[in-house]
């Protein structure tokens, strides 16, 4: 068995001398470590979808598509057996996919300042482009995760007269479909089954950019009507008949039972706990407000004053739920392309099991530049933040003719994907591990 030593946290083989060409105050603070613990200090606050992440590291070039699989079950068979032999079973497998590609961002620092202020605003420099770089992941990890757990449901949102074109809120979920496992372009010869208002139908094309669904029945669309896939994801909205978001309306709160459903259903599906026994729901302090004017989660707490849950706000662990307060949890609003025609913004919040997101970084990325003849030009320093966030902060020393500019820049490179579970539990659903509950804000 090959066993891989962890990447060093920095390397360089000194070929050329790039702090020598920084200022001192900026040399020290690279030597003594401060720049990589601010970096990461910087950085880690904002990844909290990317820090539940189960990691899967792979090689690849950039714009390469990995095909992961996922295997199914043997089927349960209660039956006694006849004769002297068994019989067999088979399994299924499906596949899901992820592209390597390349994330970043610089910043460029000039040195044309006193020497008191060099270090500070190199050091602030840097702090800012910490933060971008964890907000980026934070939301490529958060998108992946949205599109396919609040996907496959939607509705028209023009009216129409009868023919096969329906234009949608959105077109998440309605792309592909498993065939024998494999997902697949919706096409003619591979329709996608769906209902709209109610009435059974199929989608054989999608166009992305105009958000438009080619039926394969013609019908005449009334804006609002609700578009749903047959492989949708479980979802639960407050209010008691609201068929998707466009529904929602004001006084359709969240309450304590909606994340009392969606724990149910995780545990319906078997779907295993993220952290210890317990899922974890991202709420955002309108969705965690909400919940306290809830007569049940009202309950749990009366006659007790002293109570932490109510004396700071913090909702911590119960109900079978650690809750994160999370405020780049997505919301709708009627300002968003495709959603005009909402009356209520909508809130969002996700409960989650694991195995719902899954990291895919590229393989030992402080080995891109080895035997390049250039490995030792820049600075560069890996910084791990999360699982499978190994971050590359890379420091570039001057270029310009005054040699007074130094960039300095993030990069990661690999992919978030979300496997499907369509196989699982004989339920139709092709995302099982996570439930994104709707409400409207008041």
């Amino acid at each position: 068995m090959t066993v891989q030593t962890a990447a060093k946290p920095w390397f360089r083989l000194d070929r050329h001398d790039v702090r020598s060409t920084l200022p001192a105050s900026i040399r020290a603070i690279m030597q003594n470590g401060l720049l990589d613990g601010m970096f990461r200090q910087s950085l880690a606050p904002e990844l909290l979808f990317p820090q539940v992440a189960d990691v899967e590291p792979w090689q690849g070039a950039k714009g390469d598509t990995k095909i992961m699989t996922r295997n199914g079950l043997m089927t349960p068979d209660p039956t006694p057996t006849t004769g002297s032999d068994a019989s067999t079973g088979t399994y299924s497998i499906e596949q899901w996919t992820v592209t390597m590609d390349q994330y970043g961002k610089s910043i460029d620092t000039d040195l044309l300042v006193s020497s008191m202020t060099q270090a500070s605003k190199y050091l602030n420099d840097v702090s800012r482009l910490a933060i971008q770089a964890g907000q980026t992941l934070n939301l490529l990890a958060r998108n992946k995760l949205y599109a396919a757990y609040a996907g496959g449901r939607t509705w028209a949102s023009s009216a129409g007269t009868s023919d096969t074109s329906l234009e949608v809120a959105s077109v998440d979920g309605f792309t592909h479909v498993l065939v024998n496992g494999v997902p697949t372009a919706v096409s003619a010869s591979t329709p996608l089954n769906v209902t709209v208002d109610g009435v059974a139908n199929t989608v054989t094309g999608v166009n992305t950019s105009t958000r438009v669904l080619t039926l394969g029945t013609a019908r005449v669309d009334v804006a609002g009507d609700a578009v749903v896939s047959s492989q949708a994801p479980y979802a639960v909205r407050a209010g008691s008949s609201n068929d998707t978001a466009f529904d929602l309306g004001a006084g359709d709160l969240i309450k304590f039972s909606h994340f009392r459903a969606a724990v149910a259903r995780l545990r319906r599906m078997h779907v295993p706990p993220a952290e210890g026994s317990n899922y974890i729901a991202h709420i955002d302090s309108v969705t965690e407000s909400q919940l306290f004017e809830d007569t049940e989660f009202q309950n749990l707490y009366r006659g007790r004053a002293e109570s932490e849950t109510y004396r700071n706000l913090a909702l911590g662990v119960f109900g079978g739920i650690v809750w994160v307060r999370n405020e780049v949890v997505p919301y709708l609003t009627s300002a968003a392309t495709g959603y005009e025609d909402l009356t209520a913004t909508v809130h969002r919040p996700l409960v989650m099991g694991a195995g719902a997101l899954i990291a895919a970084p590229f393989e030992n990325p402080a080995g891109l530049l080895s035997e390049t003849g250039v490995q030792d030009v820049p600075d560069i320093s890996m910084i791990n933040v999360a699982p499978g966030v190994d971050v590359a902060r890379i420091v570039r020393p001057p270029q310009d003719r005054y040699q007074q500019n130094v960039a300095t820049t993030w990069s990661w490179v690999g992919d978030y994907g979300v496997p499907s579970d369509s196989l699982a539990n004989g339920d139709p659903a092709q995302f099982k591990r996570a439930v994104v509950l709707e409400h409207s804000a008041n």
